[in-house]
């Protein structure tokens, strides 16, 4: 009874899942508010609109810090508790937008909005490796994939409740903060009271020892770069930051394009937008599953899935590119998708941006399993810096296309990138059996070691040395 008492500790999640996927999505609403709150703050702070540059400067220095913060968390992860790691993430962000509320108004407001959006940077960077990796232990090496697609989705999910809130509250900007702020605050509160898996309890090759009583004491050192470089598959997957770069360039140029090549109204584009966000959410849980289900009859299942996610999309986008559909100026949201051609127009982004969306949960299934338990916060962090680098890189490249050769030559880049992101993925087949066995065989020994340890504890002692 005792060792089933044990076991129950070691293995219940206790509902951790679902608070880290409510802490993804209020975690990306928090990112994404600024967006539509562009013109309400410029109005605020500065009395016009017209100069952009000081809220610029305000995104410059989140990101920064967020992807500081990012790389301390994924090295810090892998030696304290990452449940406190998220808890003082949610902690510091929350508060800071429940008190967005006390922001004056002027140049002054500025000043603090400024150093208050560039500290809710240091927490917002907390989250994902903490999450990522905690996910890791909560979900078994079968069903990853999935578990990472509904996480993937709870990013979507928190992009869109960013949009939708900052466009409802508008003026009432500070409110828009303190909501998401409060309900950040509500959802660190939860988690302070869950229990965090013990590491490596998902591993089939270390479960039983731990179920034993053994426990996972491998820690990240100065000497495991090295042993990162081992593993070949890691720098193709961290340093392949192009996936993010057609999304990016498709919500960036969207409203724009659509406006001046297809003459929709933003309304009807945001229904559009809507839409599309939901194919997304749609195709990673899909994606997601068929990268599990494939992967136990084949280990390069997950890669192979990214690698299709990432070619076939480009098929759908040449219809899109070269459709002529033309919306009556003034027309509804109604209007606008009963003129011939409307829907289907929809229909090929959303059917692109369905398959693309299950790249993500098959590329963080793969950088999971590769890496060692230790290693999987700190390989995460850096991979997700580059996301922000390829999510900066994405605006920047289609803006200069726009301005040089159109809106069209410049939507065209998402096919070029998606092609062309192809051979970043060839490789990674070629090395991924053998960086798995790698995984395999380091865990298999460590696992007899863990036992060897656990039973000379007892041994010597009389009792479970090595208990958690």
């Amino acid at each position: 009874m005792k060792g089933a008492r044990k076991a129950m500790t070691r293995t219940a999640p206790t509902a951790v899942f679902p608070v880290l996927a409510l802490l993804l999505v209020f975690n990306f609403a928090d990112q994404s508010l600024q967006s539509p709150l562009v013109n309400p703050l410029l109005a605020d702070f500065f009395g016009r609109t017209t100069d952009i540059v000081p809220l610029g400067w305000v995104a410059f220095a989140f990101t920064l810090l967020s992807a500081i913060a990012t790389i301390a968390a994924g090295l810090l992860a892998d030696h304290v508790s990452r449940l406190r790691l998220c808890l003082a993430g949610s902690l510091t962000y929350g508060l800071i937008g429940v008190l967005s509320v006390l922001i004056p108004h002027g140049r002054a407001g500025f000043t603090v909005f400024f150093l208050a959006r560039a500290l809710a940077g240091v927490g917002i960077g907390l989250i994902i490796p903490s999450v990522f990796a905690l996910a890791s232990d909560l979900v078994s090496s079968g069903r990853r994939s999935t578990a990472f697609g509904v996480l993937s989705v709870a990013m979507l999910a928190g992009r869109m409740a960013g949009f939708i809130a900052g466009g409802a509250l508008g003026s009432q900007w500070r409110s828009a903060y303190a909501v998401i702020g409060a309900i950040n605050l509500a959802l660190a509160a939860v988690l302070a009271s869950r229990r965090e898996p013990a590491r490596g309890i998902q591993e089939p090759e270390l479960r039983d020892a731990i179920l034993a009583g053994a426990v996972y004491r491998f820690r990240w050192t100065r000497k495991d770069a090295a042993a990162l470089r081992a593993a070949p598959s890691n720098a193709w997957l961290i340093f392949n930051f192009l996936d993010v770069i057609p999304g990016s360039i498709v919500l960036f140029m969207i409203f724009k394009y659509m406006k001046d090549v297809h003459n929709m109204e933003a309304v009807s584009v945001s229904a559009a937008v809507i839409g599309v966000f939901i194919a997304g959410a749609a195709g990673a849980l899909v994606f997601g599953r068929v990268g599990d289900i494939w992967f136990r009859r084949d280990r390069r299942a997950k890669v192979w899935t990214a690698l299709l996610c990432n070619t076939v999309p480009a098929v759908f986008m040449i219809p899109f590119l070269a459709s002529r559909v033309w919306i009556p100026a003034g027309a509804g949201v109604g209007e606008a998708f009963a003129v011939p051609g409307a829907i289907g127009l929809v229909a090929w982004i959303a059917a692109a941006m369905f398959i693309n969306q299950g790249v993500n949960p098959n590329w963080y299934g793969t950088l999971t399993d590769v890496n060692l338990p230790e290693h999987r916060a700190a390989m995460i962090s850096f991979a997700s810096v580059m996301d922000m680098v390829g999510n900066a890189l994405g605006p920047l490249c289609a803006s200069y296309l726009a301005s040089k050769f159109g809106l069209r030559t410049a939507m065209a880049g998402v096919l070029a990138f998606w092609v062309f992101n192809i051979f970043l993925w060839l490789p990674i087949l070629s090395h991924i059996r053998r960086d798995l066995d790698r995984v395999h065989t380091i865990l298999s020994d460590r696992a007899a070691a863990m036992n060897a340890e656990r039973k000379d504890g007892k041994n010597s002692h009389g009792t479970d040395a090595c208990s958690l």
